[in-house]
């Protein structure tokens, strides 16, 4: 369960990178409230608390830093897809091979866990 845990809160704060960086805060402080400024920052602070969630979940099941380096290694994976399928972003084979390397070791870590 502890790695399902992991995945969820690897995905929580994949949406709350994007949330971030789509979040006005500069028209929120200048209270111009609409729709647009503020479901970005909702979905922020949602996404940014069911991460901490999910994450401590995980600390309470596994190693630390098992789950910490699968957690940061799982959200840049994540990241990196959503930019190439949702925003068309360039990539290289580079780039594809490294975050590769990430999810191999991933599956490792998974692989060789006591749990």
């Amino acid at each position: 369960m502890a790695w399902m845990y992991l995945l969820l809160a690897s995905a929580c704060q994949a949406v709350w990178t994007y949330s971030l960086k789509q979040a006005d805060f500069g028209a929120l402080v200048q209270f111009r409230l609409s729709l647009g400024v503020l479901l970005p920052i909702v979905v922020n602070i949602v996404s940014g608390l069911a991460n901490v969630f999910f994450l401590n979940l995980a600390f309470k099941q596994m190693p630390l830093t098992t789950a910490f380096g699968v957690w940061t290694a799982g959200t840049l994976v994540l990241l990196k897809l959503a930019d190439v399928v949702f925003l068309n972003a360039s990539y290289t084979v580079a780039e594809l091979f490294f975050v590769a390397l990430l999810a191999v070791a991933i599956i490792g870590l998974k692989l060789v866990a006591p749990n």
